[in-house]
């Protein structure tokens, strides 16, 4: 199914069902929509079938550079609810969705938390790819699901309550554990390997969490250019410290990364391609990495079989 019949089968269900004061016993559901692939994973792992969550973005998408077919738009003003990360994440959609919140519709992840607890790039622009913190990430959508619970306390049935409380129970336990699995794995990396070297600066609160030295040939929005400057500046830096492995991101093309890799080999030394890392957005279903859980895992085993010792 193509995004644009996507829209028009979401549109046509919230023509029918049109209404905020209803009860989900009655098949008349809240409708939400999510930016992001990753808060669209916990908003529908958490409230399942209790309302009808949609996507905006699929995996792969970069939210950066994404932009909303008119269609789309229109989707986004007809929701009940819109969740999105917010601190600019979606660049190109991000002052409609801004906009929206006049409608006290538009949630913003990000808002629920402390300004103490985001990393500033030149102390002055927030860094919104916060889901790489997992604890961080966990108290947000935390504040999220009571945000709606509270919303729409008289949509929700006592047992749908209870429902929506175990699930989002398992949710937080599977990010735990996965969060638990990678401080042993990074253990076993020493410190002075510990550099994490990818196409955008996305990878900051990853870094935070887990002692790593996170570079990047961007900066955090994929929108901003980098130059022939630098690629050799990192080249420089990779062969003078010895810098195992470089990495791809799935909504990046890898034409700078293999820039990287060419120039590295042209001075003589061997820097190995470390795979693929899931960045702005989850990856698919068929290899269970749909979910942030399952991508984050994907990620730090990536990771640590590109940098641990041979």
């Amino acid at each position: 199914m193509n995004r644009t019949h996507i829209v028009l089968v979401f549109l046509c269900c919230l023509l029918m069902h049109g209404c905020k004061t209803r009860s989900a016993t009655e098949g008349n559901k809240i409708n939400v929509v999510c930016t992001t692939t990753m808060i669209y994973d916990a908003i529908q792992q958490i409230f399942d079938t209790t309302l009808n969550v949609y996507a905006l973005m699929k995996p792969g998408t970069d939210p950066h550079t994404y932009k909303a077919s008119a269609g789309e738009v229109k989707l986004l003003k007809a929701s009940d609810v819109i969740l999105y990360n917010g601190l600019n994440l979606e660049g190109k959609i991000a002052q409609t969705l801004e906009n929206l919140k006049k409608t006290n519709k538009s949630i913003a992840v990000t808002d629920f938390l402390n300004q103490d607890d985001l990393i500033f790039i030149d102390e002055k622009i927030p860094d919104p790819h916060v889901w790489f913190d997992i604890p961080l990430w966990q108290m947000a959508i935390q504040s999220v699901v009571l945000e709606i619970v509270s919303r729409y306390k008289n949509y929700f049935s006592v047992e749908q309550l209870d429902y929506i409380s175990k699930n989002e129970e398992n949710y937080l336990v599977e990010l735990t554990e996965a969060h638990l699995e990678a401080i042993r794995m990074f253990e076993m990396i020493p410190q002075e390997k510990r550099i994490l070297i990818t196409a955008h600066d996305a990878f900051n609160y990853f870094g935070k969490a887990y002692n790593f030295q996170v570079l990047g040939l961007q900066g955090i929005s994929t929108a901003s250019e980098h130059g022939l400057k630098d690629i050799i500046d990192m080249i420089n830096l990779i062969v003078e410290n010895r810098i195992p492995a470089i990495f791809i991101e799935s909504t990046i093309q890898e034409k700078s990364v293999k820039a990287v890799i060419e120039g590295c080999k042209s001075k003589g030394y061997s820097l190995k391609l470390g795979g693929v890392l899931y960045s702005d957005a989850t990856g698919p279903k068929h290899l269970g990495h749909h979910t942030l859980a399952g991508a984050f895992r994907h990620n730090v085993h990536q990771i640590y079989n590109a940098l641990k010792d041979e």
